[in-house]
């Protein structure tokens, strides 16, 4: 069953940043992903002198499950929720539509209402809809990553060997596909199994599907990482699970190997720093966008 044959319920949580952003690593991250998709958005303008909202909504087949999700999550007071039927639509292609085409450097990601929008001068377009998963590139954390690859790759740095790790809708493994002619292995990976699904037809469509080693795996833990080290690793998970997986990651890092790491809220920047600075790296963290932080860390 897909978003798209459902009228599913949404569990919307309203509160400070920092709480919102904990909340919604529990829905997503801390167990098994239940939700159909789970999107995180700055609310709308407060009053001045007001603290920043956000707001997390996460999608639900059933109202049970939206009750069970919310049963589950450490609410705090400052934070209001609400659970509700969504009117029925197509819910992918409606939230596809409002979103505009993204720059980042040499790479031009749109999704396939705007086909016919593409400039002449887009290097590398990606035509990406992100289905049930994450990752379209109009979040400033993807389009935070691909501003930092592209500057790599204008000091002519070449990876042969590429790690996606939570790939989502796997915007960042097929610009590194289209974009490295002379990569040997790149491989994507991600937990929820609709990401997988989603990522293979992305990269399909953008004609770098035999390019790509399409995997669902839970962090570091699969075979699939055995023997294997890479030169760039792309980490665009949240903030949490980036500590956690620092010692992974900087494991799987090859000598002089990059890793660009976001989905970062800028007040999390400095913990995400330590936690790779204590595993050795050189780590630099890169302009904030729309309230996310990416960073840069190099192995020595």
């Amino acid at each position: 069953m897909t978003l798209q044959s459902i009228v599913p319920w949404a569990l919307t949580l309203t509160g400070p940043n920092k709480a919102i952003y904990a909340i919604g690593e529990a829905l997503g991250f801390d167990d098994v992903m239940e939700a159909l998709s789970i999107s995180i958005f700055e609310a709308e303008t407060r009053a001045a002198g007001d603290s920043p909202n956000s707001v997390v909504q996460a999608l639900y087949e059933t109202q049970a499950d939206a009750e069970s999700a919310l049963s589950r999550l450490s609410v705090r007071s400052e934070v209001s929720h609400s659970i509700e039927q969504l009117p029925e639509t197509d819910w992918v292609s409606l939230s596809q539509q409002g979103l505009p085409p993204v720059e980042a450097g040499r790479f031009w990601v749109y999704g396939s209402h705007d086909e016919d929008s593409i400039p002449e001068t887009a290097k590398f377009p990606i035509r990406v809809d992100a289905g049930l998963a994450f990752g379209t590139g109009h979040h400033g954390t993807t389009k935070g990553c691909l501003l930092i690859f592209d500057a790599l790759l204008e000091e002519g740095f070449a990876p042969k060997t590429v790690l996606d790790l939570g790939t989502g809708a796997g915007t960042l493994a097929i610009a590194a596909a289209m974009s490295l002619p002379s990569s040997t292995d790149i491989l994507a990976t991600d937990i929820d199994h609709d990401s997988v699904l989603v990522t293979q037809e992305n990269a399909r469509v953008n004609g770098v599907g035999e390019r790509l080693d399409i995997t669902q795996a839970d962090g570091f833990e699969s075979d699939v990482f055995k023997e294997r080290s890479f030169e760039l690793i792309f980490a665009n998970i949240l903030a949490g699970p980036l500590m956690g997986l620092a010692p992974d990651i900087a494991a799987a890092l090859a000598p002089k190997g990059k890793v660009i790491l976001s989905g970062i809220i800028d007040e999390m920047a400095e913990a995400v720093t330590e936690a790779f600075t204590a595993q050795g790296l050189s780590v630099t963290p890169q302009p904030s966008l729309e309230g996310w932080t990416s960073l840069l860390a190099v192995k020595s």
